[in-house]
């Protein structure tokens, strides 16, 4: 099944994208939502900047691919639209947790070694 990625407006009218998981007759499930907050520039360009709902370091470590989150249909707009390939991988990078490097200890020197 090809995932599915859809922007909703929340109940205070915030615009959320996220991966479709679950929709029910008054339910929509999202995983791992993020606010899509676009701002002008100055120079007439627009400003887009996405940040996760609930940001991963609130969540155990065992269990975030548990994000998932439910909306009820009667307060939030729903859309047609498709999304661009742009913003799913904006929306994709933010929920990958970068890989932190493993910090190699400084190499010991034993006074038999001198």
């Amino acid at each position: 099944m090809q995932e599915k990625y859809i922007a909703i407006i929340d109940h205070v009218g915030r615009t959320i994208i996220g991966k479709q998981v679950a929709e029910g007759n008054t339910t929509l499930v999202i995983n791992n939502p993020v606010i899509l907050h676009c701002q002008p520039e100055q120079n007439g360009s627009l400003n887009v900047q996405t940040f996760p709902l609930f940001f991963f370091e609130f969540i155990d470590k065992t269990k975030r691919e548990n994000n998932n989150w439910t909306y009820t249909k009667s307060n939030i707009v729903l859309s047609d639209v498709e999304l661009d390939e742009r913003i799913i991988n904006q929306y994709k990078q933010i929920n990958t947790p970068p890989v932190v490097a493993p910090v190699k200890s400084p190499k010991v020197i034993k006074i038999d070694d001198i």
